[in-house]
């Protein structure tokens, strides 16, 4: 692979591979004949719950009044970017008929949430600006984590393009917000190469 390859590359490369292995039939779950492959309602849901997660995170750091008001500035347009993929999950969930909640998430299911993911940080002992923007970053992972892993199972191709394009989102907000949380230190804002499924 091409090291100076973009995450914008490896995402249209993850999508092109999705369709290939859609495409020839081929079946993840062969290896493991007894476990079938999650339905995509069951993928987009835990996509779904992860995102609600992003969205209470972000409300509780912005009411925290730690940001410093450039960087709440800089970052603010997340929310709205995880309120939008909320409403887009939740909209397919309903097409396939299945639950879809988007109201706000209550503080015990998000901890549940996040310890199933294993995010150890606090939603609410937040009391400094670097465990803020730590938090955004771990919960960052775990959507590009979540998004990736269902690519691999998702059988429709337009819920396989949403994924990609959600995990693309994630992506630029991990990038934006690791370098904000290391300043001058740029090798630490360099998108990792690789994006790694959650469990």
């Amino acid at each position: 692979m091409d090291p100076v390859a973009t995450r914008r590359q490896l995402m249209a490369g993850a999508l092109a591979a999705a369709g290939l292995v859609a495409g020839a039939g081929l079946d993840a779950g062969a290896a493991s004949a007894d476990a079938p492959a999650p339905s995509d309602a069951e993928l987009l849901g835990n996509s779904l719950a992860v995102e609600r997660v992003l969205v209470l995170a972000y409300r509780r750091v912005f009411a925290t009044g730690l940001l410093a008001g450039d960087l709440q500035r800089v970052i603010a347009p997340h929310l709205g970017h995880e309120i939008s993929h909320v409403e887009a999950l939740a909209a397919r969930l309903r097409a396939l008929g299945a639950p879809a909640p988007t109201g706000p998430l209550d503080p015990e299911t998000a901890s549940a949430t996040m310890a199933k993911y294993h995010v150890s940080d606090s939603l609410s002992d937040l009391h400094t600006q670097d465990a803020c923007l730590k938090l955004l970053v771990d919960l960052e992972s775990v959507a590009e984590g979540i998004h990736f892993t269902a690519l691999k199972d998702l059988r429709s191709p337009g819920l396989q393009r949403l994924s990609v394009e959600i995990m693309a989102c994630e992506a630029q907000h991990w990038t934006s917000l690791s370098g904000l949380r290391n300043p001058g230190q740029y090798v630490k804002a360099v998108p990792w190469p690789y994006v790694y499924g959650s469990k």
